[in-house]
């Protein structure tokens, strides 16, 4: 199954390199987005979406996060600054650190999709998860 992918992402080179590995991996982009109005804008065609914390409109990440938790978009937080979503996860999945090679996307857009088809298994290395590996399906 194609799942569509959204990355919230202010810095174009992660962004894009974020794009080739979701497109590597068989899936779609619906969008990259640098703040929550375009962001928002996206979502509706989002299945997972790739949100960092500081945005070009400043650090909306988690705001925009719950927002897209309640239309059903699986979250996963990229940031460079991982302690930015402590206490303010959002209903996300979990959070990995920036910089990420190319296998790192892989793996977390692997385990995201895996998630999204019921399956649990543990996490990559780097993805620190919000939620139970145990945690039944929405």
């Amino acid at each position: 199954m194609t799942y569509r992918f959204l990355i919230v992402e202010d810095g174009l080179l992660i962004a894009m390199d974020l794009e080739d590995a979701v497109r590597r991996c068989g899936h779609e982009v619906t969008g990259i987005a640098p703040d929550m109005s375009v962001a928002l804008n996206y979502a509706g065609d989002a299945d997972i979406a790739f949100v960092d914390v500081r945005l070009a409109d400043g650090e909306t990440g988690p705001e925009l996060a719950a927002r897209l938790v309640e239309r059903g978009i699986l979250v996963v937080f990229v940031t460079g600054n991982p302690a930015l979503v402590e206490g303010r996860d959002a209903g996300a999945l979990g959070v990995i650190a920036k910089p990420l090679t190319l296998q790192a996307s892989t793996d977390v857009i692997q385990f995201t999709v895996d998630w999204k088809n019921g399956i649990r298994r543990n996490p990559p290395a780097r993805l620190r998860l919000f939620r139970p590996l145990a945690e039944p399906l929405a």
